[in-house]
């Protein structure tokens, strides 16, 4: 007697924790990420992974993207709020979902470094990936406990929950939607518009090719009259970013090879010189993307260039192990 009601205890424990994970635990963890990308409205909150499955799907607009992502999570935290018979399947539908990103960004795309789950600046994919498997695990293993409910409830929770839904949505794609710049920038002598934001595709494709044959280097306000002589590196870098001024200080403090620096603006809105590292490359040439885009960069960006042909060119570059210093 005394097992039974010890399983039985059990099954009840499990029930109530069942039911934490899925009607609360998990909705708030997913909400904290849907919010915090919404606030912050950037395509730089997506992952590589995404912004090139959009691609493929014919999404072009990233600032569109994001407005639809972020309102189906809105969506499944609806779901979970409000919808108890459907709480647990959302649960782990979605959670199923963000592991199967997280894989592909850590061992495809090799990018450990931040995931943008929370927006811009994230916790690392193999944290994440770890927090998100202990919910799922949880929610699988403890199956909710059943509230009793009525039809009137039943009808009103489904209410409650299309509200809610077509409330966030609507407030996800107004918001979303009012943050992104307009295309139309150009002047009758511009070959390549500016985009509303932009990020490199398939960057090993550009070895090989000729500065001139890129749009990335259009989008430059100024280059140095000799850069297709010779051997020389760019540097594509933020203001305020470690891995930049690290690179810098490691290698470009004396640099040997010329050498062009284009700085990367933080925002739509331009630069943020709060926090920049001082720049310790005095014989660089330096310049600037053009202010406007939402530039989704990983930096730095380092190109090698032999008469203006790229020969090596990687986003983030390691400054212990540097891929493309290679002159």
């Amino acid at each position: 007697m005394s097992i039974e009601n010890n399983a039985a205890k059990q099954q009840i424990v499990r029930g109530w924790i069942g039911l934490f994970l899925v009607r609360l635990a998990v909705p708030v963890w997913i909400f904290i990420g849907a919010y915090s990308k919404l606030e912050g409205a950037t395509p730089k909150s997506l992952p590589r992974s995404i912004l090139d499955a959009g691609g493929v799907f014919g999404f072009t607009d990233h600032y569109l993207l994001l407005s639809i992502l972020v309102a189906i999570e809105f969506i499944f935290i609806a779901t979970m709020l409000f919808i108890p018979k459907l709480a647990r399947l959302a649960t782990v539908v979605l959670l199923g979902m963000f592991l199967c990103v997280l894989s592909v960004e850590m061992f495809v795309y090799g990018n450990y470094e931040s995931c943008g789950c929370f927006g811009e600046k994230s916790l690392a994919p193999m944290i994440m990936f770890a927090i998100d498997f202990a919910l799922l695990l949880g929610v699988v293993l403890c199956k909710p406990k059943q509230c009793c409910s009525g039809s009137n409830k039943v009808a009103i929770n489904y209410s409650v929950a299309i509200v809610f839904a077509l409330g966030s949505t609507f407030y996800t794609f107004k918001t979303i939607m009012a943050s992104k710049p307009q295309e139309n920038h150009a002047t009758a002598t511009d070959t390549n518009p500016l985009p509303s934001s932009w990020y490199p595709k398939s960057i090993g494709n550009w070895v090989g090719e000729n500065i001139d044959d890129l749009e990335l280097f259009d989008w430059v306000t100024s280059w140095p009259q000799d850069l297709h002589v010779g051997k020389q590196y760019v540097v594509f870098y933020s203001l305020t970013c470690d891995h930049c001024e690290a690179l810098m200080y490691a290698y470009f403090e004396f640099p040997t090879i010329p050498t062009t620096l284009v700085a990367i603006p933080q925002s739509t809105a331009g630069f943020n010189y709060d926090g920049a590292f001082e720049n310790p490359c005095f014989d660089c040439n330096k310049t600037e993307l053009k202010v406007g885009p939402d530039w989704i960069i990983g930096s730095p960006l380092v190109v090698a260039l032999e008469n203006g042909v790229i020969r090596c060119v990687t986003e983030n570059e390691d400054y212990e192990a540097p891929a493309c210093l290679i002159w």
